[in-house]
């Protein structure tokens, strides 16, 4: 996410769940419609959730892996006759995903306040003068 989005979503009226989840978590729309669709689906295969993202197999694959990755989703393996197998992925609840946001922006508020603190020393050694 690009510094003037952050800057458009903080400085929005309203700020939704959509802009709150792609600014702390830094993910895009496309990750969010997957992780819905792993919500109101519940478990899913990616054959299961193509359709429902309107997307091709490897691009719902790229996305329930990203989500995977971001820790906003499981992948299990399932194991299917002759010896194969096939992926299962489940979204963390969702309020698992507002305490990692949550924590996200404790981190951030804690970093800033720090920065804030020492801004007078720090624009002092950048060379800007009273």
């Amino acid at each position: 996410m690009s510094l003037r989005e952050i800057q458009s979503i903080l400085n929005a009226p309203e700020i939704g769940p959509e802009e709150l989840i792609k600014c702390a978590l830094g993910i895009k729309t496309t990750e969010i419609r997957a992780y819905c669709v792993l919500v109101n689906l519940g478990p899913v295969t990616i054959q299961d959730a193509t359709g429902h993202l309107s997307k091709s197999r490897s691009t719902a694959q790229r996305l329930f892996q990203n989500l995977v990755e971001k820790g906003l989703a499981t992948r299990e393996e399932e194991l299917i006759g002759l010896g194969g197998y096939k992926y299962i992925y489940r979204a963390v609840p969702p309020e698992r995903l507002r305490e990692s946001i949550r924590d996200t922006l404790d981190r951030w508020y804690r970093r800033m306040m720090v920065e804030l603190d020492d801004l007078p020393v720090k624009i002092k050694e950048m060379g800007c003068r009273a």
